[in-house]
């Protein structure tokens, strides 16, 4: 059946975490008074031989799972509190829509949480660094209104919803409040949705928090919801310093307004048709960064120094560079491209910045090359294109000289 194989195959990957079960490292206060063990060797939370003492946990338990030791539930089951120790998980699965796994006061993970169309409740629930809560196979739903998903992308944690799945958020978690999401990794995979009751008008993240302390991917069709069914994204304005937006394998991507971004903004990491369409002016501020690789369309895209874009594809609007922009391939830009004297074009050789209107040109030109490849004595390549040029580079790399033919530059090889 199922559940059975759904089970063998969480306790397989537990026992590749670790030869044997480590007691001992459940980071909370609270008194285990039901301790998982697994004596008997099939994964079932309902058998008593696979706890300590020998009684399946009722509601007044405090039931607790060790690390690296994996459980497999079936719903209707209700406990007291739950404890989830590192590399700890536990499985659960839905015995039929009206059943659910209830937990009276507090549910802590630091392992893996699998939802197969569950029901899961709890006074606070608290996915700390490093812990998972996974979807899979069949939609699920949490109500707690204590949720907090505390885990950062340098610790492998988050909360993630599969493909076509979806998970239900009864409350608001922790980390959003008055539409500034502050914390966690939430993922979206193709197709599947994340439903929560308010809209994100900010991704932001604690003062002094690492570079990823708050992550949104979003793959494909992926789709973080509101309560009225709009997309909860929709209303996005800023992104802080040490935030990160993922948009990849074809995700489309659209906000109201102007989009500020001191973070960083993955644009495609596979796939294609990867576009983030803002509807007004996209600024990156000093220590931000894009990885572009699809479509950015904006009534307008500035740069700012301190600033960093870099890759391919296409920019559906005008430009401002008073920073830095990269190309690893090549990349157009349908409105016009006006660069600083303290910016900087960085090009592999043979890429080309396709400019459809006027190019004003000054800062430093930088050619790159594969120091195993390097190009031949004369081998040339068009750096930019335009419909019109004015202006120059003021500096380039050695080695290298440029040359102005009407609308384009040429880069010669020395």
């Amino acid at each position: 059946m199922k559940t059975t194989h759904n089970i063998t195959t969480l306790l397989r990957a537990g026992a590749l975490l670790a030869t044997a079960i480590i007691w001992g490292s459940l980071a909370q206060a609270q008194t285990c008074t039901a301790t998982w063990t697994g004596n008997a060797d099939d994964g079932l939370w309902s058998n008593p031989a696979n706890w300590s003492p020998r009684k399946v946990p009722g509601p007044t338990s405090d039931a607790c799972i060790p690390a690296y030791a994996s459980a497999g539930a079936i719903t209707p089951i209700s406990v007291h509190s739950l404890q989830i120790g590192t590399y700890g998980g536990l499985l659960i699965e839905s015995k039929n829509s009206s059943t659910s796994f209830s937990v009276a006061t507090s549910l802590s993970n630091q392992g893996l949480i699998q939802l197969y169309g569950v029901a899961l409740s709890a006074a606070s629930l608290d996915n700390m660094p490093g812990g998972n809560i996974n979807v899979y196979n069949q939609n699920s739903s949490i109500t707690s209104p204590a949720f907090s998903n505390d885990t950062a992308d340098s610790n492998g944690g988050g909360l993630y919803v599969g493909v076509g799945l979806t998970l239900r958020l009864a409350y608001n978690p922790v980390q959003l409040q008055n539409g500034v999401l502050s914390g966690g990794v939430w993922y979206v995979d193709d197709t599947g949705v994340l439903i929560i009751p308010s809209d994100i008008s900010q991704l932001t993240t604690t003062p002094g928090a690492p570079i990823g302390s708050t992550v949104v991917q979003i793959d494909g069709r992926g789709l973080i919801q509101d309560a009225s069914g709009k997309n909860a994204l929709v209303t996005l304005t800023s992104l802080g310093s040490g935030a990160i937006l993922g948009l990849g394998y074809g995700a489309p991507f659209v906000v109201d307004q102007d989009l500020t971004s001191q973070g960083q903004i993955n644009l495609g990491n596979g796939g294609s048709g990867n576009s983030l369409t803002v509807k007004g002016t996209y600024t990156q501020e000093s220590g931000a960064s894009m990885g572009m690789f699809g479509t950015l369309n904006a009534t307008s895209v500035i740069v700012q120094s301190g600033s960093s874009l870099a890759g391919n594809g296409t920019i559906a609007s005008s430009v401002t560079n008073d920073g830095s922009m990269t190309l690893q391939g090549s990349m157009t830009v349908t409105g016009s491209y006006s660069q600083a004297a303290g910016a900087a074009l960085t090009e592999y050789f043979a890429s080309t910045l396709t400019v459809i209107s006027n190019a004003t040109l000054s800062g430093a030109l930088n050619v790159t090359f594969s120091p195993k490849h390097p190009p031949a004595s004369g081998a040339k390549y068009t750096a930019v294109t335009a419909g019109s040029l004015s202006g120059s580079f003021t500096k380039h790399t050695a080695g290298f000289t440029l040359t102005t033919n009407g609308n384009s530059i040429t880069v010669t090889k020395q």
